[in-house]
């Protein structure tokens, strides 16, 4: 089957995720909306159109809800049902995982959304960096490890999300240093405005690990006036999807070294 140019546009205009460019993401949403009105049976489309709200969600800057996140289930879903293969199963995983709902969020339905999409396409980077994220918290944080830098390999050329989920796997794994290496080029304007995961409060836990204190605070220090938490009971709040108590409490722990006032 050929994919139409206008398909093709609406996943370029996805594939960056940037949370800086809504424009492109509501450009996308009405490419697709017109295929999915003429072809109901498109399923990579009802996929696309699913992650354009799935986005608004995880974006905090662009306010999405409750509203948006049923809107992105249903789609994606739907696409599941349509036949739409590892992707869909891979957005579905993603929004079981970290839906910032908690009666949206589904650990047990992430994990088994996630190892489908690697099933159906285990050459696919993108199959295995979500598993690796799901993987890493759940709790499986040796697997998590493997599964990232499976990705890495097959992606030499990461996007910043795979170094995200490769520092986190680390963290969780007790690798603070190869942790701080994999978040530090993710620290910058964007840490603590962007997506619903920081990899600032990340850096800095990772940092803290390896007994950087005087840098870990510094990061700490630079999220003052930037982000809406102020304590780490509410760092931990907007942590949707760490489900492993155990790792989640070792992280919380490194941020009181940083000077994080509980």
């Amino acid at each position: 089957m050929t994919t139409s140019p206008a398909m093709l546009l609406a996943d370029e205009l996805l594939d960056a995720r940037d949370w800086q460019n809504r424009e492109e993401n509501q450009h996308a949403r009405m490419l697709l909306m017109e295929i999915v009105e003429n072809d109901p049976a498109n399923a990579e489309a009802w996929a696309s159109l699913g992650l354009t709200y799935w986005l608004e969600v995880q974006h905090l800057s662009w306010g999405g809800g409750r509203r948006e996140m049923a809107l992105a289930s249903e789609m994606v879903e739907r696409a599941a049902t349509l036949g739409g293969g590892a992707r869909a199963h891979r957005l579905l995983a993603e929004m079981r995982l970290l839906a910032p709902f908690p009666e949206m969020r589904s650990p047990v339905d992430a994990m088994a959304n996630a190892r489908a999409a690697a099933t159906i396409n285990p050459d696919d980077p993108d199959n295995l960096a979500v598993l690796a994220h799901v993987l890493a918290l759940t709790g499986h944080d040796a697997e998590a490890v493997q599964m990232i830098e499976r990705a890495m390999r097959l992606n030499p050329s990461p996007p910043d999300w795979y170094l995200h989920v490769a520092g986190m796997s680390y963290l969780i794994a007790g690798e603070p240093a190869r942790a701080a290496e994999a978040f530090g080029p993710l620290y910058g304007a964007g840490t603590f405005t962007g997506t619903r995961w920081w990899p600032g409060w990340l850096f800095a836990a990772s940092l803290a690990q390896t007994g950087r204190i005087e840098e870990a605070i510094a990061i700490v220090d630079a999220a003052a006036g930037r982000r809406p938490e102020r304590s780490i009971a509410a760092v931990e709040q907007s942590l949707d999807g760490w489900a492993d108590r155990a790792s989640l409490e070792s992280f919380l722990d490194s941020l009181r070294l940083a000077g994080l006032p509980g």
